[in-house]
């Protein structure tokens, strides 16, 4: 049986409506499990973009090991900026988007467990990480 919140974010992605405060909440149940994924796996991937309006690739989902404030390091996902020169800027966790960037975030995880997904295969094809991604890419993308 799939998680609940897993199944919440495939019902809005087949269109039914979910509010600001539930999508939040499920995304906090993404990130909690991309990080120990990522964790795990070790391997940079760079997602779909998720930036506003004509400056959609100024953002994408991105997952590596970021640096948040003070020391904090930590692998997972993240909104990243990939605005000018060098390594992309962690900017937001997924679930403290602003509301407009909710929608998209929703709109961009098929893409993004799939990529995220195909990159582990060639990476660590064996790992229980792995064969989870691809659990959850194919929930989203059936």
């Amino acid at each position: 049986m799939e998680s609940p919140f897993l199944l919440q974010l495939q019902r809005g992605l087949q269109g039914e409506k979910i509010s600001s405060e539930s999508l939040r909440g499920a995304l906090v149940s993404v990130d909690h499990l991309l990080t120990q994924l990522a964790q795990d796996l070790q391997i940079v991937y760079d997602g779909p973009n998720v930036g506003l309006g004509s400056q959609a690739d100024l953002h994408r989902l991105r997952i590596a090991n970021h640096h948040w404030t003070g020391a904090e390091h930590a692998w997972g996902v993240a909104v990243c900026s990939y605005a000018g020169k060098g390594e992309p800027r962690s900017e937001w966790r997924i679930h403290r988007v602003s509301r407009e960037r909710l929608p998209i975030i929703l709109q961009a995880l098929p893409a993004f467990f799939h990529g995220y997904h195909t990159a582990a295969e060639g990476a660590h094809p064996e790992r229980a990480s792995t064969r989870r991604l691809g659990e959850i890419s194919r929930l989203f993308n059936a």
